[in-house]
């Protein structure tokens, strides 16, 4: 039988994509290898949000382009950055990520679609018990410094699943075993535009329609759609356990005068209030930001306020990431923050954000918590189990996709140290 490998960067979406290129090589009768010296197909499906990752992605491509094999490059890259793959890999089949549900097409011959059908979601497999469901691709914004919106689409084009696909689909899982479902997508807090319904409409549908014991992790929330719903949703949540009380809301900056130069039209004040709103209506949660450092423009004053607004609101996670110039971008043609200063802000703000989430995480030291047991631990110690909020705790024991109640021990800044009660 043929065999195929698969190197996967990037986001959960990016992951959905290749699990569903997986079913078509493996049903057109590949088994799947973990050495690519013994594939006789690679796929390499790619990202191009960073500049650094770009640079891994590439240099994989030409390494496996000289072994000589059928080689597939997928993935927001093939959009990005199509002339350097056909200069690295000239006979590599491109799968740009409009046509990734349709790779069995592209095989035999056929050509790449200039826009995702959102018709086919990846099954459940029950070698984990976590499943994860691409409910839409597009975004409602215009970022100046993300590519993204050239490679999947955006701008205010949005393309969502049907209501009653995701609900099957999540039906089925949790029936064969699945116990937490992670919705995810570019921007799912754009669901629904083009059908007339919204993210909450699809959350009520699976909770009143899909009976049985599995928690709900909702994917990234941008502010300005959040708001128009966020009051809907946090009814659903608290009048449903079956939902993680997490919310990856990512501001981006701390400076409104930096949100401007980044065309994300809402402001710092609209994202503290979100925050707030949500830390009065949950015992425990969970909130998680994504920060971007050395945006051009962004001077030390801009920078400070993006760690004082981490301090003041006790994030609990933060994302932060150095700015990188991307391709066909508004921000790549401004006047650039130096590499030196970037480097310096990334590494001041991770402190900051480390020390915030340890001051967080020791909050819970002492407290008994109902949790789910939901895959193995960093780095394979131990077992990883997910609180109602989503936040992490190490155990030592214990069954994969079992709910448990967890005495939390200890804390770090990655994570609880817990132990099963009876």
């Amino acid at each position: 039988m043929p065999t195929y490998y698969i190197e996967t960067y990037g986001c959960w979406l990016n992951k959905a994509d290749s699990a569903l290129m997986e079913e078509d090589l493996r049903r057109m009768g590949y088994v799947k290898v973990n050495d690519p010296a013994q594939a006789d197909l690679i796929l390499v499906n790619t990202c191009a949000v960073r500049e650094d990752s770009e640079i891994r992605e590439l240099k994989a491509i030409e390494k496996y382009s000289r072994l000589g094999k059928k080689l597939i490059v997928a993935g927001c890259l093939t959009k990005a950055r199509p002339s350097e793959i056909m200069r690295l890999a000239p006979d590599a089949l491109i799968v740009n990520p409009s046509s990734v549900e349709n790779l069995a097409e592209l095989l035999k011959g056929g050509v790449n679609l200039t826009e995702r059908l959102m018709v086919r979601i990846p099954k459940y497999y029950e070698s984990s018990h976590v499943y994860v469901v691409p409910i839409q691709v597009g975004c409602l914004g215009n970022c100046s410094y993300c590519v993204i919106k050239y490679t999947r689409g955006g701008m205010g084009w949005v393309k969502s699943a049907d209501l009653s696909v995701v609900k099957e689909s999540i039906a089925k899982a949790v029936a064969r075993g699945a116990r937490e479902i992670y919705l995810t997508g570019q921007e799912i807090s754009a669901y629904g535009k083009d059908k007339g319904y919204d993210l909450v409409d699809l959350l009520e549908a699976v909770l009143r329609d899909v009976e049985g014991r599995y928690l709900i992790r909702l994917g990234m929330l941008e502010p300005l759609e959040l708001e128009g719903m966020i009051h809907r949703l946090i009814d659903v949540i608290k009048n449903d356990w079956r939902i993680y009380r997490f919310f990856h809301i990512p501001v981006q900056s701390g400076s409104d005068k930096v949100l401007r130069l980044m065309k994300r039209k809402y402001t710092v004040d609209l994202f503290k209030r979100e925050v707030e709103l949500i830390r009065r209506s949950f015992r425990n949660s969970f909130i998680a930001t994504d920060i971007i450092v050395g945006h051009p423009g962004e001077d030390d004053s801009d920078f400070q306020e993006s760690v004082r607004l981490i301090r003041e609101l006790g994030i609990d996670k933060v994302h932060v990431a150095r700015y990188s110039p991307r391709p066909f971008t508004e921000a790549a043609y401004m006047r650039q923050v130096p590499d030196q200063v970037k480097k310096q802000r990334s590494s001041m703000l991770s402190k900051v954000a480390l020390e915030v989430a340890y001051s967080r995480n020791l909050e819970y030291v002492g407290g008994t918590y109902e949790g789910l047991i939901s895959s193995i631990g960093f780095k394979g110690r131990g077992l990883m189990a997910r609180l109602m909020d989503y936040r992490p705790v190490i155990i030592n024991e214990g069954d994969l996709g079992s709910f448990v109640k967890i005495k939390v021990t200890g804390a770090s800044s990655i994570n609880l140290i817990g132990k099963i009660i009876e």
